[in-house]
């Protein structure tokens, strides 16, 4: 469990989240920047997962969606917004990608591509180096739905299990695939029963509350540090937003449903609930 001040940072972290992210939408929408990938209704899953990291010790290859995750870590709303509107002097890639490809040497950040989910098999990589160093370390691998259905995902946890290498799988389970609904992806639930068939352990978390995606974290990271090997977290959320600001959701989501889902699972409206209205406001006016 979170303790006051925890939950009270937390309650920042998922407020700056989407702050940024509603920002960086108008202005994807007005034409004043290139492409916006939005991370609302994704906030508590980085937000605690990232609270469980050591930073400057354990490293992220995360998921585009992963903001929150990023803004623990200390990444600054300026670097956030650099990296938007594909400044030079944007600390994660000069300018050189589009937003959401994060990057960070100083923060252990490993790059994120284009194509996904390439990054899976570079974080495995990154656990691997970390092992033969015996540095202590543990790399956090975050991905969607649709990344968890191909080979790098596979492959990347069957050798993370293979070698019990220090590593947690994040899958950010919103149940799309951009435009393509569940039941076209996989046929169970969720996910978190393959976790069995690589031979770790696998948590299904709510990823909408902060505290039991925290509480999930920690309990992965325990075990990674204590040589046991990776786990898989599958983190059910729900996308408030289309895929990205290419996107028209309107054309596959029914609008009543997702306002329902809305409603009853926003990350901001738990978090807020467990740090009460007085601190929450206070935090709404500096934001």
């Amino acid at each position: 469990m979170l303790s006051g001040a925890e939950r009270e940072r937390a309650y920042r972290v998922l407020s700056l989240a989407r702050a940024l992210d509603e920002r960086m939408w108008r202005l994807a929408r007005a034409g004043r920047a290139h492409f916006a990938v939005p991370c609302s209704g994704h906030e508590a899953i980085g937000a605690g997962y990232a609270m469980a990291m050591r930073p400057g010790v354990d490293w992220l290859a995360p998921h585009y969606r992963d903001l929150a995750a990023l803004v623990v870590l200390g990444m600054a709303p300026r670097d956030v917004m650099l990296c938007f509107f594909s400044r030079p002097s944007d600390p994660n890639a000069h300018g050189r990608q589009p937003y959401a490809h994060f990057g960070s040497r100083a923060l252990h950040v490993l790059s994120q591509q284009g194509p996904q989910p390439n990054h899976c098999s570079h974080g495995v990589g990154c656990a691997w180096g970390s092992k033969l160093l015996g540095d202590g370390s543990v790399t956090v691998i975050a991905f969607g739905d649709g990344g968890a259905q191909k080979g790098e995902a596979h492959e990347s946890m069957n050798v993370a299990a293979i070698h019990k290498l220090p590593c947690i799988f994040v899958v950010h389970r919103n149940g799309w695939t951009q435009s393509v609904k569940r039941s076209d992806q996989y046929a169970t639930e969720t996910l978190v029963a393959r976790a069995e068939g690589y031979g770790m352990p696998g948590i299904a978390v709510d990823g909408s509350d902060v505290e039991a995606m925290h509480a999930a974290a920690s309990a992965a990271f325990e075990r990674a540090r204590a040589g046991e090997g990776p786990t898989l977290i599958d983190a059910a959320c729900v996308r408030f937003m289309p895929n990205t600001s290419n996107d028209d959701d309107s054309r596959y989501r029914d609008r009543a449903e997702l306002d329902e889902q809305r409603a009853e699972r926003d990350p901001l409206t738990r978090a807020r609930a467990l740090v009460g209205a007085a601190f929450a406001a206070q935090v709404d006016d500096e934001i």
